[in-house]
């Protein structure tokens, strides 16, 4: 399985069979509402992309990109919460998938479970099992100690956000959650696209022994990840 971070807390998962999308921000629609331009070049378009489901994790231009939904393909299913659905529908998506808290659904060989996320709107993080990993994905969240309960999962890889504005958790809030939780590796997200909402991915990695920066666009081989100790 290959994982490639597309920005912002975007991620495409593919295990040759499946592929799917997790928050694609893949147009410019956060500058033209609120004059902060990208400061990456969309990695695809909503048009090329040959998959099987795209989720999003809550109500926000970051992760719900109401530009780039519209061009997906109609046989691909996007994975929300219920808050999403209404939205969706007047995008003209036809196949939705509505998770609530503790609800899963399987793509392919991925199983995906929606789990607690405490942000500004409803919102949802994404536990991911494939084979024997499991990848939990915090979406936007603010700082809980609820989210620490994600150490009975056993997470192989955490992808925590850390950007500490517009309702989520800063760097030290990350390290703090990322310990408690103890996963083999933690991975920070949610920095990188916007210059006024960003942050300095090292000042997580240097806290986190076992912790992986990955690269804009880059594909990994989950082993690769899993193998890293910075």
């Amino acid at each position: 399985m290959k994982i490639t971070w597309i920005g912002q807390s975007g991620y495409k998962i593919d295990d040759k069979n499946t592929c799917i999308l997790i928050d694609p921000y893949l147009s410019d629609v956060v500058n033209k509402v609120a004059n902060r331009p990208r400061l990456m070049n969309p990695p695809f378009s909503a048009k090329d992309f040959q998959g099987d489901a795209v989720v999003c994790t809550h109500d926000h231009l970051d992760h719900l990109d109401i530009e780039a939904v519209p061009d997906f393909h109609q046989n691909i299913t996007i994975i929300t919460p219920p808050s999403c659905a209404q939205k969706l529908k007047e995008l003209g998506r036809q196949k939705i998938k509505i998770l609530h808290a503790g609800e899963s659904v399987s793509v392919g060989a991925f199983t995906l479970t929606a789990v607690p996320a405490f942000h500004t709107v409803e919102a949802m993080g994404i536990l991911l099992k494939w084979k024997e990993y499991t990848l939990y994905f915090t979406s936007d969240t603010l700082y809980d100690r609820r989210l620490e309960e994600m150490k009975r999962q056993k997470i192989d890889i955490l992808f925590i956000c850390i950007n500490g504005k517009l309702g989520n958790m800063n760097v030290d809030e990350a390290v703090r959650i990322t310990k408690a939780i103890g996963p083999r590796v933690g991975v920070p997200t949610h920095y990188g696209m916007f210059a006024s909402n960003t942050e300095d991915p090292k000042k997580y990695t240097s806290q986190i022994k076992n912790s992986f920066e990955m690269q804009y666009n880059q594909a990994y081989e989950i082993t690769e990840i899993l193998e890293a100790s910075i």
